[in-house]
């Protein structure tokens, strides 16, 4: 096993980025995945047996991204609620999609 430490190629070890070296990471950045085809779309799919509502919506950039409620058409305000929500961090994926998975 090597002990010997590689440097990352941005910024200086043990001094906190600044603006310049965050904006060179986001340079760097590839998108990976999404948000049309692996959220919005398994919503859609899911029009015909619930109800849909845009509640807000996140702005990253150039890029907007919807934030979608989805509900039982037989809606009853006197029944308990139950919210799933679900999120990306860092490559993990599960969390957007569990949310389309129970609903189906």
């Amino acid at each position: 096993m090597s002990t010997a430490s590689s440097a990352y190629p941005i910024g200086t070890p043990g001094t906190p980025w600044g603006d310049a070296e965050r904006a060179q990471w986001l340079s760097r950045q590839i998108r990976q995945r999404s948000y049309e085809s692996d959220v919005l779309n398994v919503i859609e799919r899911l029009r015909s047996r619930f109800d849909m509502h845009e509640y807000g919506c996140l702005e990253y950039g150039p890029d907007v991204y919807p934030l979608m409620a989805i509900r039982s058409r037989h809606w009853r305000a006197d029944r308990p609620v139950v919210l799933i929500t679900g999120g990306v961090h860092g490559y993990e994926t599960s969390g957007a999609h569990a949310p389309g998975r129970f609903a189906r």
